[in-house]
């Protein structure tokens, strides 16, 4: 009896190791990847950008704008605005006193577009000869029913075939005039064979949107699915990452570290505090636990890895104050 009741114990102690320990599985991650061209990257060359609208008032220029300042607003590598003139710019940045945030004059980058689009609309119609019969309703069983042909009519019907395609040169510049990286085309086409075909501008907000996704894919890291490890550490906070609670598992382990009291840190528990501000793009946050981790144990494969995948997507940026 005693000797069931120890191996009991021991059995409830292992799984209590195992749940506060945790375990390595692979968990999906939404993170930052470096651009399509890591030689355009310019998340660690620019901390301001401006995007110059060469007609404003155009609405075509205006939607481009707008979906513009949409697509960059939303990457945390850059602070936004918009202006039809560099001059105009530079005054309300000295009015609003927003010099001060930049700790570089020449960090700042103007973004100018210039579009064309094409819009081709074909109408076409066909005709098809249809027999008109007429039945006796009254008879409930359709195989009795007894049908003719009374006439015949011809029966007109209309398509439309649109092809609309916008094509636009990017050119990003200093407050020099300088080019940052060599100028871009991007064009996209979008065809539909329908009776009924969309609106123009909202074909033009269409294109617009998909290609300002596809340049600040060239330029910035963006956000792509893939598969991190985990290296086991607390168990309450391997489930809170899992479960989508990244700040409250990152108060957790910064609670357990804290308690160390000297002692040498867990570099399962500081790589999951990197893992946790990584899941809330937090780069610079994530590298800087990651590097500790590693101080902790070098040779750490898979600390190594998170360590190269976020420099990959961007080198963190040492502001002068």
């Amino acid at each position: 009896m005693n000797h069931r009741l120890l191996y009991i114990k021991i059995i409830a102690a292992l799984l209590m190791m195992l749940y506060f320990s945790g375990c390595t599985n692979k968990v999906p991650i939404r993170t930052w990847v470096p651009p399509q061209s890591a030689v355009d990257n310019i998340a660690a060359k620019v901390d301001y950008l401006i995007i110059v609208n060469p007609h404003k008032g155009e609405l075509l220029y205006d939607i481009f704008e707008n979906a513009l300042r949409e697509r960059f607003t939303v990457l945390p590598f850059l602070e936004v605005e918009s202006s039809f003139d560099t001059a105009e710019i530079a005054q309300q940045l000295k009015n609003y006193n927003y010099i001060p945030r930049l700790p570089k004059k020449d960090r700042i980058a103007y973004l100018n577009f210039e579009l064309k689009e094409n819009h081709q609309l074909q109408r076409l119609q066909n005709s098809r000869v249809v027999n008109l019969h007429r039945c006796n309703n009254l008879i409930k069983s359709k195989k009795q029913q007894r049908c003719r042909i009374y006439a015949k009519e011809t029966i007109k019907q209309g398509v439309q075939n649109l092809l609309y395609s916008q094509q636009v040169l990017f050119k990003l510049s200093d407050v020099n005039g300088n080019t940052i990286i060599a100028p871009q085309q991007i064009e996209r086409n979008y065809k539909i064979r329908n009776k009924l075909i969309p609106d123009e501008n909202l074909l033009r907000k269409k294109l617009s949107d998909l290609i300002a996704r596809e340049y600040s894919k060239l330029v910035l890291p963006f956000r792509k699915n893939l598969e991190v490890e985990l290296l086991g550490g607390d168990g309450i906070a391997i489930q809170m990452i899992e479960k989508g609670a990244y700040s409250q598992a990152f108060k957790r382990l910064e609670k357990l570290q804290s308690q160390q009291n000297g002692a040498k840190k867990s570099v399962e528990n500081q790589y999951l505090q990197g893992l946790s501000l990584e899941f809330q793009s937090d780069l610079a946050g994530a590298l800087s636990y990651y590097r500790e981790a590693l101080l902790i144990e070098s040779a750490n494969e898979v600390v190594q890895d998170a360590v190269n995948r976020i420099k990959a997507a961007i080198t963190v940026k040492t502001k002068s104050t």
